[in-house]
């Protein structure tokens, strides 16, 4: 016969196992951990981003939204799937602990190692991309500077045409009255006489 406090013997097991029920709430309890760790690493992400390219008010609004719609669409998936659909609060309580573990141990280091390291990339690749174009750059500023003189020298030709146009339009104005001034005296001449 067996003995009833020896875990090594053949009747034990089938004494002291664990009901299906507690199992199932123990995977489920887990599950939840886990989706608050994904959660977590997910809003990790929106924030390597935000560090890497920087944006304003409304756009990190717009992400946060986006990110709270797919963290609630997330949880109620979980629940629907695992639990038909029921709030436990030891579910939230198992989130929440997925979620405060992953911030305090492994959030802020994850997120400066993997910003620094892209801004890093980013900057080493910028680097090279401005050696790289650099005769490009070289021949860009010399047309800017040959197009600024033309564009100078263009500018004084077209005041000097536009000086010139003005005197002789000026001076054909005033022949055209000087003569239809001779051709009044010529008319009051006549008449007089």
């Amino acid at each position: 016969m067996a003995e009833k406090g020896n875990p090594f013997s053949p009747g034990f097991s089938s004494r002291c196992a664990v009901s299906p029920v507690i199992a199932g709430e123990g995977v489920f309890m887990l599950h939840s951990f886990l989706l608050g760790v994904i959660i977590t690493f997910i809003y990790d992400l929106f924030r390597i981003l935000r560090r890497i390219i920087p944006h304003g008010w409304f756009l990190l609004s717009l992400e946060d939204l986006a990110f709270w719609i797919l963290a609630t669409a997330g949880i109620f998936y979980m629940l629907y799937y695992e639990n038909s659909g029921m709030f436990r609060w030891f579910s939230v309580i198992g989130a929440g602990t997925g979620m405060l573990l992953y911030k305090k141990t492994v959030s802020t280091p994850f997120v400066n190692v993997v910003s620094g390291a892209v801004n890093k990339l980013l900057s080493l690749i910028g680097r090279f991309l401005w050696k790289l174009t650099a005769p490009v750059r070289f021949v860009w500023h010399k047309l800017k500077v040959l197009a600024g003189r033309g564009a100078r020298r263009a500018a004084r030709e077209a005041r000097i045409r536009r000086r010139q146009v003005k005197y002789r339009l000026t001076a054909c104005r005033k022949a055209i009255k000087m003569k239809l001034c001779k051709r009044q005296e010529k008319r009051r001449n006549k008449k007089e006489i």
